[in-house]
């Protein structure tokens, strides 16, 4: 009997809406401030790009960015992409209080729908900060009306991640009794080593090459998970106030910002490039559709 061949499903397209240089300037230098307008043009350039592929995605909305630029949620929503939230203030949940993080999910939640008018079901952790050790996290969301996360990679890097995870979209089941569905980020094993691919720093760092091999490879068991920032698409240099706080900075800041701004001229040209060589659609539709297959 003849086996039936399997249905490639889209890819996921996924954005992590979040500004670099409010980030850097507070994280970094100590100094407080709103979002820049460079999220607002980054992300438009982004939606731009989508439209001419007609490729549609899933925004991750930072609370913060949301409250400086409603028109920007607005804009988002009306080009038929979906929203999702990435927290508030870009706090990493693993230094938070669960009352904390509780706080960072429900109020950014709320403004995301109130703006937009339509129902937020998906979520990202900033610096995809939830792991075994805080997985509580997920029970938060269930409760907020989170539908799906999309925080967790299935390999322990340096920052982040959940070494064994389930590569795949599938119902998880909490410490409470309740499940959520998690849509983990790709990963590959190469030669013998779990490594993180196809988006945000790896979609900088790696040649397109391995990128569009990494692609093929997980197309055949799964769809893959792209995720990628505004920031991404935008190299130096900044606004004058940033770049002058760069130059006063130690060696070590440097170091690390100068590693965050590495081949950015190359994001744009890679995205076309995957834009015309695989399907994208929501992150909610591509889950939709792998849980079909179950």
């Amino acid at each position: 009997m003849e086996q039936k061949s399997r249905v490639i499903l889209p890819n996921a397209l996924t954005i992590d809406v979040e500004d670099a240089v409010n980030q850097a300037m507070r994280n970094i230098f100590s100094q407080p401030m709103e979002p820049t307008c460079r999220v607002l043009e980054n992300t438009g350039r982004l939606l731009d790009l989508f439209s001419e592929f007609e490729a549609k995605a899933t925004f991750f909305i930072l609370g913060e960015v949301a409250r400086s630029y409603p028109e920007l949620i607005k804009k988002i929503a009306v080009h038929g992409h979906e929203l999702g939230i990435h927290g508030f203030s870009h706090t990493r949940y693993n230094l938070l209080s669960r009352d904390q993080v509780r706080e960072e999910i429900v109020s950014a939640k709320k403004l995301v729908e109130d703006i937009s008018g339509s129902e937020v079901l998906g979520h990202r952790a900033p610096e995809f900060s939830i792991n075994q050790d805080n997985r509580w996290v997920l029970e938060i969301l269930l409760e907020a009306g989170i539908t799906y996360d999309s925080s967790i990679f299935p390999v322990k890097l340096n920052r982040y991640g959940w070494k064994g995870f389930n590569k795949d979209i599938d119902w998880f089941t909490l410490d409470n009794g309740g499940r959520i569905i998690e849509a983990p980020l790709s990963t590959i094993n190469y030669f013998g080593k779990e490594v993180a691919v196809c988006g945000g720093g790896y979609l900088r760092a790696f040649p397109f090459i391995f990128t569009d091999s990494a692609f093929r490879t997980i197309q055949k068991r799964r769809p893959v998970n792209v995720y990628l920032h505004p920031y991404e698409i935008d190299p130096p240099p900044f606004q004058e106030f940033y770049m002058e706080e760069v130059r006063k900075s130690s060696l070590r800041a440097k170091w690390k910002l100068y590693a965050y701004w590495y081949n950015r001229k190359t994001v744009m040209p890679k995205l076309r490039k995957l834009l015309r060589r695989y399907r994208f659609d929501t992150l909610n539709n591509v889950i939709q559709a792998k849980l079909k297959e179950h």
